[in-house]
């Protein structure tokens, strides 16, 4: 049986919500994660968060087909990856943390980002780190 999941997005690095999917934009251009005045504007923060947003029923996928193997599987995977310059494609993603420690889960979540791109491509590289925090609902 698969177990609900209430999701919730947010524009900034947020705190930890057990039993929630949080994609959470902290979003660096040369800068700490989650840091204010990223050298982003916020139209392409925007962009960024619109694009993470469309991944949130995929990511959910992935993570709900593992916890029918390990049903108190939880943690936060950090992405850093970039947009293509001219195209927005996201590319170049690399897992820097990794609490849920599931094969399955790292490699799908990759893979659905893989395949987004901004709506408003930039004219130079965009580099973005994006925590997101997996937990079980109780």
């Amino acid at each position: 049986m698969t177990r609900p999941l209430t999701t919730t997005l947010a524009g900034s690095l947020v705190p930890w919500l057990a039993g929630r999917l949080v994609l959470a934009a902290g979003l660096t251009a040369g800068l700490a994660a989650g840091c204010g005045g990223t050298g982003l504007g916020a139209d392409t923060r925007a962009d960024i968060t619109a694009r993470m947003t469309t991944a949130q029923q995929p990511l959910e996928s992935c993570y709900q087909a593992a916890l029918k193997t390990n049903r108190k599987l939880q943690g936060m995977i950090v992405l850093t990856f970039v947009a293509a310059p001219q195209t927005g494609q996201f590319q170049e993603i690399t897992v820097t943390r990794d609490e849920l420690d599931d094969p399955g889960v790292r490699k799908c979540v990759v893979d659905e980002v893989g395949k987004l791109k901004l709506d408003k491509p930039q004219a130079s590289r965009v580099s973005i780190s994006y925590p997101i925090h997996f937990a079980p609902n109780k």
